[in-house]
């Protein structure tokens, strides 16, 4: 085969740009650090390296939302601390004002100090994170969270909903809490139940908290306990017409000047307590009074609670002129038709010597002898009343409801800077303070749940973090080898490509004098 000079020529060129070729391949190669400088060199790793590249970004997202996660959480945290300090030093204010030997205006200073821990707390609660976004708003981040209103009341303006970032490929996290769950999510008095004395009380009795100490017997209910008043009823009525003029004559009760029952001396006097009873409740919404049948007495009880006594009186009528009629009423009245018809007892009020307890609807629960501080227990509560109450007071105890924080504070700072005019009104600032005593501990377990769960995802963060840090450097460690460069080998690689480039140039040379011309 012939071969020509042409041919000798482009196929030597050939030769060394190839060799160049693969010569500036390598040395890129080496340069970069990378096996892979184009996808062509190896297409499944090349696939591979792309797969890894957006899980690593993905990852690498993940550890930005772990930081945002983290700095909120954090200044959640450190916020929830201040507020809880807050909360302990209003409490010492109300064991202070809780001293019989301050004077008003030693409550009033106290006032003045708790109304100054509120507008902090106000405060607190509206919070901004370093982007000027509201901690405790819900979604409506940008929307103060509490606000006061022109008759004092706090509102929350902020939602239920709670921002959650993804940290990992199944797991996210809350970054924040709401306000109505941080500073509306107590349950008043002791969590279960909430006990209130009446404001028109005219006794010094002051109710304990209570407590359950049987949650399958407590259902839940409103109860009343009062203390009403012992009578010395009979179930007897009595007539005696004497001799002379045969009269009709006839017996009338009153209770309050309204009159509840009457019956003739030929008719059929009601003979039970429990039917003299009935005779009275059918008027008691004329007389504001209401009677009880326990143990064989009559008791008498104010529909609301008063100051005033109440009147029983007992009226004889129909006795001629002349006649000594006469009758004995149920309350013990002696009636005399000519000298002495009408009688009235003032009863009460006097110290409560005795207590019913009712459910809403006036069922009796529980009733007693009053002891100071002598447990009043049923249906799976307990509790109990000190001090002197008089007949007429009375307590309600009634399922907790969510109150919040603000409202808390400056009921007590209205409370301390009311301060004390008498025995009935002591009995008042006493009850309330033990009230708040009551609903500021749960506000502070409220806080220090709402904490715990703040660690709780802290934590998680963190561990989260870590585990997305050692994935990464799997993903580094499986990226490297499938696209970085075994410099021992691409450098013999190196080295031999410019050793065959060196030959391939120096027998070039040589080869282009093989011309016939160079003999002719």
């Amino acid at each position: 085969m012939r071969i020509s000079t042409g041919q000798i020529y482009q196929a030597g060129l050939k030769a060394l740009l190839d060799q160049q070729s693969a010569l500036a391949k390598t040395q890129q190669q080496v340069a970069t650090g990378k096996r892979m400088l184009v996808p062509s060199d190896d297409p499944a790793a090349s696939a591979e390296v792309l797969g890894l590249n957006q899980t690593y970004r993905i990852t690498t997202q993940y550890q930005e939302n772990i930081t945002l996660a983290r700095n909120r959480l954090g200044q959640e945290e450190s916020t929830l601390a201040s507020v809880y300090d807050r909360l302990i030093r209003v409490r010492e204010l109300a064991l202070q004002g809780n001293n019989a030997a301050l004077t008003n205006t030693d409550r009033t200073a106290l006032a003045a100090e708790v109304r100054q821990v509120l507008r902090e707390l106000v405060e607190l609660a509206n919070t901004r994170d370093a982007s000027g976004e509201y901690l405790f708003a819900g979604m409506q981040s940008r929307t103060r969270p509490f606000t006061v209103d022109a008759a004092g009341n706090y509102r929350y303006n902020g939602d239920q909903g709670q921002r959650f970032v993804q940290i990992g490929p199944t797991r996210q996290v809350a970054t924040g809490d709401t306000g109505l769950e941080v500073f509306q999510g107590a349950r008043a008095g002791n969590g279960t139940f909430t006990v209130r004395d009446d404001p028109a009380n005219t006794g010094s009795g002051i109710i304990d908290p209570g407590s359950v100490i049987d949650p399958a017997l407590y259902d839940g209910d409103t109860y009343t306990i009062s203390f009403p008043l012992r009578t010395d009823a009979g179930a007897t009525l009595t007539f005696n017409d004497s001799v002379g003029t045969n009269d009709d004559l006839t017996y009338s009760l009153a209770i309050n000047g309204t009159t509840v029952y009457t019956v003739s001396e030929s008719g059929t006097p009601v003979t039970t307590l429990d039917d003299l009873a009935a005779q009275i409740n059918d008027d008691t919404a004329a007389t504001g009074v209401r009677a009880l049948v326990i143990d064989g007495s009559l008791y008498l009880l104010n529909v609301q609670p008063s100051s005033k006594p109440i009147t029983v009186t007992e009226s004889l009528g129909g006795a001629s002129d002349g006649d000594n009629d006469t009758a004995t009423g149920y309350f013990g009245s002696v009636l005399t038709g000519t000298t002495t018809p009408s009688t009235t007892q003032a009863l009460g009020p006097a110290d409560g010597d005795f207590y019913i307890v009712e459910d809403s609807a006036g069922n009796l629960e529980a009733s007693g002898a009053y002891a100071e501080y002598g447990a009043i227990t049923f249906n799976g509560i307990t509790t109990d009343i000190g001090g002197t109450p008089r007949t007429g007071d009375r307590f309600t105890i009634e399922p907790s409801e969510r109150r919040d924080v603000f409202t808390m504070i400056k009921d007590l700072g209205d409370t301390l800077a009311a301060g004390v005019t008498g025995e009935a009104s002591r009995a008042r600032y006493n009850n309330a303070l033990n009230r708040f005593l009551a609903d500021i501990d749960q506000a502070m377990e409220n806080i220090n749940a709402v904490r715990a769960r703040v660690g709780a995802r802290l934590n998680a963060v963190d561990s989260q973090e870590e585990l997305n840090s050692a994935f990464l450097l799997h993903l580094d460690e499986a990226r490297s080898r499938l696209q970085d460069l075994d410099y021992a080998s691409a450098i013999t690689r190196l080295n031999q490509q410019m050793m065959g480039l060196e030959a391939a140039q120096k027998s070039f040379l040589r080869i282009q004098d093989l011309s016939l011309f160079n003999f002719l």
